[in-house]
């Protein structure tokens, strides 16, 4: 079965540091409370000012830029990642203290955070001009976030979750951003 979400289930959540907050499409379990140990989240992220990131010790990130002229996220002995390139997924590990620095005025970000110890996880970014068949390993869920266009079923904007294969048909065009979770 998959689930359409749409603006009216996100909820609006502050960051851990308490630097702003971030619009969760999904946690799971369902309904955690801020703070709290969860398995995964999705979320979208305006960033306002350069800063610290949150730390999420035991949880493995995927970040992308949405809107903005990006930012460079320092990681220290771990390196920089440049996140410039809209659309381009980049991973780093929520146990690095990391601070963003933003290029030139605010930027939009999307995030999935996943437990590492119970989960292994991928973001991509795939463009739909024709269906195609969304295949998922035993034991995977798959989150598909609609980024631009639409899907038949879902605007852009919302967030449809499966644990089983579909079908996706753009209608006529979209583009989407694919979370994938596999249970260890």
């Amino acid at each position: 079965m998959t689930t359409r979400l749409t603006d009216v289930d996100y909820r609006t959540v502050p960051w851990r540091n308490g630097g702003g907050t971030t619009k969760e499409l999904l946690v799971r379990p369902e309904g955690m409370p801020v703070g709290e140990a969860f398995l995964y989240r999705l979320s979208i992220a305006d960033v306002a000012t350069s800063g610290p990131f949150s730390r999420f010790p035991g949880y493995d990130r995927h970040i992308m830029l949405l809107e903005g002229e990006g930012m460079t996220l320092d990681c220290g002995a771990h390196g920089r990642i440049d996140l410039t390139e809209p659309l381009a997924p980049r991973s780093f590990s929520g146990d690095w203290e990391v601070t963003g620095a933003l290029r030139a005025g605010p930027v939009r970000d999307f995030n999935l955070i996943v437990d590492r110890a119970r989960a292994t996880s991928a973001l991509d970014v795939r463009h739909l001009e024709q269906a195609w068949m969304l295949l998922l390993a035993p034991g995977e869920t798959c989150a598909v976030h609609v980024l631009e266009g639409a899907l038949e079923g879902a605007a852009a904007g919302d967030t449809l979750l499966t644990e089983e294969p579909v079908e996706l048909v753009p209608a006529p065009a979209a583009r989407i951003a694919v979370a994938r979770i596999v249970l260890r």
